[in-house]
């Protein structure tokens, strides 16, 4: 009985079973992490992409048409349609905020309708109709005024806003007081 051996033990083949979990928890593991910055990331970037609400002062139409106459009144009238073109917008825009309707898109008919329509002194829409008139051969037609003109529709206009803002505060007076 000499070629009869003992039986040898079993050889592995193959990967040890321990060391395969050991790769599949540091990948799982590393895996976890790599999600977990590509989410911050994104949600850092989407909240920077987010507008920041700022707190922005409103300005009030009669300010505004201040403001803008202002302007006017320091620059040189160098073309004078394009002056009365500004000049006509100006009232237009104030008309148009103070009293919540599309001024600027409108025909002076059509504007000096919808002015009767809000309950304007008659004199205030007189004087919005005269300037707005006088003011639209210049602005549309061949017609050139001088320069005394210019001033002179620079103070009317300066004194037909400050009158419409009258005229609107005793309105918003006597709807306050009871």
């Amino acid at each position: 009985m000499q070629d009869i051996h003992n039986i040898k033990s079993p050889v592995m083949v193959g990967l040890d079973p321990g060391f395969i979990k050991m790769i599949l928890l540091i990948a799982g593991g590393f895996s976890c992490l790599v999600l977990g910055i590509f989410l911050i990331k994104r949600f850092w970037k989407f909240k920077s992409k987010q507008p920041q609400t700022k707190l922005i002062q409103a300005i009030l139409p009669y300010e505004a048409a201040l403001g803008e106459l202002d302007c006017l009144c320091r620059k040189t009238v160098i073309d004078p349609r394009a002056f009365y073109f500004d000049l006509g917008g100006l009232v237009k825009r104030y008309v148009g905020g103070s009293y919540s309707m599309n001024a600027v898109e409108m025909t002076t008919q059509e504007l000096v309708r919808q002015i009767r329509l809000t309950g304007m002194n008659t004199v205030l829409i007189m004087e919005v109709s005269q300037f707005l008139n006088i003011s639209d051969p210049f602005r549309y037609g061949p017609v050139v005024p001088d320069s005394s003109q210019v001033k002179k529709d620079l103070v009317s206009v300066r004194q037909l806003i400050m009158g419409m803002e009258e005229d609107l505060e005793s309105k918003r007076c006597k709807q306050e007081a009871p």
